[in-house]
């Protein structure tokens, strides 16, 4: 089996998302389809078409979240090697052909975004799989479309 990583946090917000939608936004599409069918003809009822779309969506995300949920497997930040790059770090690192500093955390690919000033992304993104395994001091080189984008670690914690 496959397993997608997480943090603790991230799939505590990924099960309240699907709770959200399984309490709330299940009911509240049912309760709009019962309503839009007292229109009459449901051939011409944009309220009816309109509702059972978005159930159809709701349905999608529902399913999806709990294959996700099923499959995830949660990083603890003990689990991990301290003095290398690896899954819920967070990097400093120099870009040596920007000539400046960047933060990243590498997390799970439903945690990724930015928070404060620090980027988070994917374990499986380039930077991610170039960063992982790697120490303070090394230098990485991370093949972008437009060119190869050279870092050096500056510090890693957790």
């Amino acid at each position: 089996m496959t397993y997608e990583y997480i943090s603790k946090q991230g799939l505590e917000k990924l099960k309240s998302k699907l709770q959200h939608l399984i309490q709330e936004e299940r009911p509240d599409v049912i309760e709009q389809i019962a309503i839009a069918r007292q229109f009459g003809d449901l051939s011409e009822n944009a309220e009816y078409h309109a509702a059972k779309e978005r159930q159809r969506f709701i349905e999608a995300e529902i399913s999806k979240i709990q294959h996700k949920v099923s499959i995830l497997k949660i990083i603890y930040p003990d689990m991990v090697n301290k003095n290398e790059v690896r899954f819920g770090a967070i990097v400093e690192l120099f870009d040596l052909n920007k000539n400046k500093y960047v933060i990243y955390k590498v997390v799970g690919e439903d945690e990724t975004g930015k928070e404060n000033n620090i980027r988070k992304i994917s374990c499986n993104s380039p930077i991610a799989k170039a960063l992982l395994g790697k120490k303070v001091g090394e230098e990485v080189k991370v093949k972008a479309p437009a060119s190869i984008i050279k870092y050096k670690i500056i510090s890693i914690k957790y």
